[in-house]
């Protein structure tokens, strides 16, 4: 038998603009600095509010006009003679804090913005955001910046890139996108697996790293390894593995525009330095548009012509 349908009720307009305005009338209660400090003050319990005019410096009119607009709107209540929030005015009060929170960061939320707005990504754009998004920083209570851009992980070391990259290319569903300044068998024999799950494989290979070179080395992977020696000819021609190369910034990857991964290198060396993970659909969107253009302007590679060569040369050596 199958399994019972669940039904939503779908919210309608109305529900929609009278939500809306219970949020106008929320804000508007507490737009005013007077009705702010009346507010936080009823946070500890007002029990005396001719002690809370002269604390706050306000006239009674002032005072009371506010603390009636926040009590018409259920944030604060009157409970055995002392002024108080109510569950609605607690769970406001901690949203003004998180605003507090988060405009306080307004510089470090600038630079995230940035980096989410540009269309490349340069490798001092991409360590100074790092830098931002790793640090402590409380934008909402209880929570970190990384709960509102997803996990962001560092790792100096190649070999565990290489296992969270093998992973993430393990859960592609749809497409990866992946530029690539090295080359690493386990990375390629990842891909093998992908391509025949029909996942969309488009790769760029750095032109500075010899592509014929490259091309090389994967088809030696290829053809030393037996379990897939039968494959290769359908792997390379299958309409899911798209390759070509192009001068590459750094090396990045995108997993169904939601998983990313960028590289870090060493200015002078050009050797691997660090990379950082996070999963984050709309950073990793700006990520895939990056992508896009390399790819345009990118040229074609036809590792299929290399074959011949490749297999040529093995013959040359094997008669010698």
């Amino acid at each position: 038998m199958s399994p019972s349908a669940i039904f939503v009720k779908a919210e309608s307009k109305e529900d929609h603009d009278s939500l809306l305005e219970e949020i106008v009338k929320v804000f508007s209660a507490a737009s005013s600095m007077d009705a702010l400090k009346i507010f936080y003050t009823a946070g500890d319990g007002i029990e005396s509010s001719t002690e809370t005019i002269k604390k706050l410096n306000l006239t009674q009119k002032r005072y009371y006009t506010n603390l009636k607009k926040l009590m018409d709107t259920g944030l604060v209540e009157k409970v055995d003679g002392k002024y108080t929030h109510t569950i609605l005015g607690k769970t406001i009060y901690n949203l003004i804090e998180s605003l507090k929170s988060v405009l306080n960061q307004k510089e470090k939320l600038d630079l995230i913005g940035k980096i989410l707005k540009t269309k490349n990504l340069s490798v001092e754009e991409t360590e100074e955001i790092m830098k931002a998004l790793l640090k402590d920083v409380n934008l909402i209570s209880g929570g970190q910046v990384t709960n509102i851009l997803g996990t962001v992980r560092i790792i100096e070391k190649w070999e565990k890139v290489v296992k969270e990259i093998v992973g993430y290319i393990n859960k592609a569903k749809k497409e990866i996108l992946f530029a690539c300044k090295c080359y690493d068998a386990r990375i390629m024999e990842a891909f093998l697996a992908a391509v025949q799950r029909e996942v969309e494989v488009f790769y760029i290979l750095d032109k500075e790293s010899k592509s014929f070179h490259v091309a090389q080395m994967f088809l030696s992977f290829l053809f030393s390894n037996h379990d897939v020696a039968n494959d290769v000819f359908k792997f390379l021609k299958s309409p899911f593995l798209h390759i070509r190369y192009v001068n590459l910034p750094y090396s990045f990857l995108i997993v169904d525009k939601e998983y990313s991964m960028i590289a870090i290198s060493t200015p002078l060396s050009k050797n691997f330095s660090f990379a950082f993970l996070f999963q984050n659909k709309k950073l990793s969107e700006k990520l895939s548009e990056s992508f896009k253009e390399l790819w345009e302007r990118s040229s074609d590679i036809n590792l299929l012509n290399h074959i011949e060569k490749y297999k040529a040369d093995r013959s040359l050596q094997d008669s010698l």
